[in-house]
């Protein structure tokens, strides 16, 4: 596909899918770091990266349709990946444009699993700007592309308490953060290299006060939201027992 002559690039490709599919009844939603871009238009511009690949999230009911739409498209499916991985994921290949479409199904698992399918619709493009977070945030390895990811949401984005399209949902992190000890535990350990980083990077992150401070609000969220009987018992196991998967390299680059 191309537009004034020239191939479509990952952003605009991501979009034609996602609509695409939404024309068939298919339901497509783009997460990752190039999800992110399509929220982010602020001054926090050089935090922003270059993406290839496309990952998207859809509904492991609507298989038959997702195959239908990427083949449409011109893509083909990859059939080792899918073999291995078909019930929590699938791929895409493009002959086009050597363009890989990773889909996952239902929930996003990795470190910690996430499940997005009742939040589809808050969203008609990505899953919503929170749960972009959160992708980010899960990471119990974070990496500085990671960081950059959520400092450009941080920026253009402020907190709040409810599902609008472009705030970030401080009762719905705390709520699954209060159900989950480990994913507390991996956030709030994230929440803490991401200052890290905004104090490192101080002289290229714009208003890295604000920012700071938007972090403290998180955390104290987190801290503050009454925690279960489950929880407690678990954070009394801590570290001795792995509160978080292991993913291999590469198998969550998003």
């Amino acid at each position: 596909m191309k537009t004034n002559g020239r191939p479509l690039d990952a952003a605009e490709e991501a979009e034609r899918i996602v609509r695409t599919a939404e024309k068939h009844g298919v339901t497509l939603r783009l997460i990752g770091g190039l999800a992110i871009r399509f929220h982010c238009h602020g001054a926090h511009s050089t935090h922003l990266r270059e993406y290839h690949d496309i990952d998207v999230f859809g509904l492991g009911r609507e298989r038959d349709g997702l195959f239908s739409v990427f083949e449409q498209l011109g893509y083909s499916p990859n059939k080792m990946f899918n073999a291995l991985y078909g019930a929590t994921r699938l791929q895409f290949l493009s002959s086009r444009d050597q363009k890989d479409v990773d889909v996952y199904l239902d929930k996003f698992i990795m470190e910690h699993t996430l499940d997005f399918r009742q939040r589809l619709r808050l969203d008609d493009l990505t899953i919503p700007i929170t749960d972009l977070a959160l992708t980010k945030l899960q990471n119990e390895e974070l990496e500085e592309k990671d960081a950059k990811d959520i400092v450009a949401i941080l920026e253009d984005h402020c907190l709040g308490h409810g599902d609008d399209r472009e705030t970030i949902n401080l009762d719905y992190i705390a709520d699954l953060c209060s159900q989950d000890w480990g994913l507390y535990k991996t956030i709030m350990e994230s929440i803490e290299k991401i200052g890290e980083f905004i104090e490192k990077d101080s002289a290229g992150v714009a208003g890295s006060d604000a920012l700071t401070h938007k972090l403290e609000t998180i955390r104290s969220s987190l801290v503050s939201r009454k925690k279960g009987l489950r929880w407690r018992a678990r954070r009394l196991i801590g570290e001795r027992v792995k509160w978080y998967e292991q993913v291999e390299a590469g198998e969550g680059e998003a």
